[in-house]
């Protein structure tokens, strides 16, 4: 799944010269918690975020300690207190291409703590991704569908165990009886035993899963 299967279209943006005041209750509105900034062209110029709201003068100096200090640095004194969305939006912009793979978003939006990220094709945006999107893909998620019979499952729970977690095949042995899932064979840790189990939970057919392996003494 790409960028483009998942993004939102349709999107809402404001302009550097709208005041702050305005995107905040865009934002409300809208019930989303930031806004990508363009100009009049239509170019990407920035972000602007709840994150980047919660230091404003509106708030009361007593709502951000070491207020006072600020006062004498200038970039913190204009993000306070200019009500320009130009001057408070996030200038670095983190974008993803249009063709850029779901886990590679996934893992960029976590890098960056990032709730939300452009959409780009070439210098346009065309769309864009938040997490509220992630987990729409998550929640339609169905496990592996797989042949019917215990010795499908069976070799469809070897597989994954060998690809996902790296195990050798001699090292985990999966019997299957009536679509129940027993696994035997020992492993180095606790965490490598409860990643097993889940490996074979991911099998569409295995109706459960015995968890038989042990832990290496160490």
């Amino acid at each position: 799944m790409l960028a483009k299967d998942i993004m939102t279209k349709k999107v809402l943006s404001v302009s550097p010269e709208h005041s702050v005041s305005h995107a905040a209750r865009a934002m409300l509105d809208n019930r989303v918690s930031g806004l990508p900034v363009c100009d009049d062209d239509g170019k990407l110029v920035g972000i602007l975020s709840e994150g980047d709201l919660l230091r404003r003068a509106e708030l009361g100096s007593a709502a951000w300690p070491g207020a006072l200090r600020d006062r004498t640095e200038p970039e913190v004194f204009t993000k306070r207190h200019s009500w320009r969305v130009g001057d408070v939006m996030t200038q670095r912009v983190v974008t993803v291409d249009e063709d850029a793979p779901l886990g590679r978003i996934g893992a960029i939006m976590a890098a960056n703590a990032i709730k939300r990220i452009p959409v780009m094709r070439a210098e346009k945006m065309v769309g864009i991704i938040s997490r509220s999107d992630i987990l729409w893909v998550i929640s339609a998620a169905v496990p592996d569908v797989v042949a019917a019979g215990d010795e499908a499952v069976r070799r469809a729970v070897l597989a994954r165990l060998c690809s996902d977690l790296g195990l050798e095949k001699g090292a985990v042995k999966v019997t299957v009886e009536n679509g129940t899932v027993s696994l035997w064979g020992q492993v180095e840790s606790e965490v490598e035993r409860e990643a097993a189990r889940v490996a074979a939970e991911t099998i569409s057919g295995a109706g459960g899963v015995r968890n038989r392996l042990r832990v290496a003494a160490t």
